[in-house]
């Protein structure tokens, strides 16, 4: 009987460091991931800064446009032509994180940090909407606008100030497009910058969670 116990202490200490040792193993795998996720979150956290101050410039050179329409512009002299209508260059959407890991959220245990990776994936989605929309009505409006006014337009470059062009500017159909482009580039604005902030958060509980998962 004595042996018989022996055995079977033997078999549940062989099973306990068996699970312990996939625990282990299990655990380092999702700190391996987080520690990719946090790498993705940051790169993100780049990409949102660059593609907001691009948006801000846009919307600036948007309201520029509009201005001299509404007779509101003092300073046309001292602002420059950007030598196009709108340097245009299609937006591109997305999240290095959300392509790179949405499928991975599964694999991460804590289930509040899971619901924080959802939710960043739910305003990623919401971003590339407006980003989309803005894109589309970019090129449906703003490459015919280009070609309409191509005549009146190549006489100027950089050099050239908008105080120079208010009568290609002033015309109804001028003034309503940029009104148009500018209300969808804050729609666009707005949802990077809550994106940004979402972002932050998600890159300061990855890292949370991180430290709890670090191999002893």
């Amino acid at each position: 009987i004595g042996e018989i116990i022996l055995v079977v202490i033997g078999i549940l200490i062989a099973l306990q460091v068996n699970n312990w040792n996939e625990e282990r193993k299990e655990k380092s795998l999702e700190f391996n991931l987080v520690n990719k996720m946090i790498d993705q979150s940051i790169s993100d956290s780049i990409l949102f800064t660059n593609r907001i101050k691009s948006v801000k410039s846009d919307h600036i050179l948007f309201g520029h446009y509009i201005s001299i329409n509404q007779g509101t512009a003092n300073s046309l002299e001292s602002i420059k032509y950007p030598g196009n209508l709108l340097p245009y260059v299609k937006m591109n959407d997305g999240s290095n994180l959300i392509r790179n890991h949405s499928e991975d959220f599964k694999l991460i245990n804590d289930l509040q940090l899971r619901e924080k990776l959802m939710d960043y994936s739910f305003q990623t989605t919401k971003m590339n909407a407006a980003i989309e929309l803005l894109n589309i009505n970019l090129q449906e409006y703003l490459i015919p606008l280009q070609l309409e006014y191509f005549e009146d337009l190549k006489h100027f470059d950089s050099s050239s100030t908008l105080a120079e062009m208010k009568h290609i500017f002033q015309n109804s159909k001028m003034e309503s497009r940029f009104v148009l482009f500018r209300k969808l580039n804050f729609v666009v604005l707005k949802q990077i910058e809550e994106l940004k902030i979402k972002n932050h958060e998600v890159i300061e509980d990855l890292k949370n969670y991180k430290s709890k998962l670090k191999p002893q």
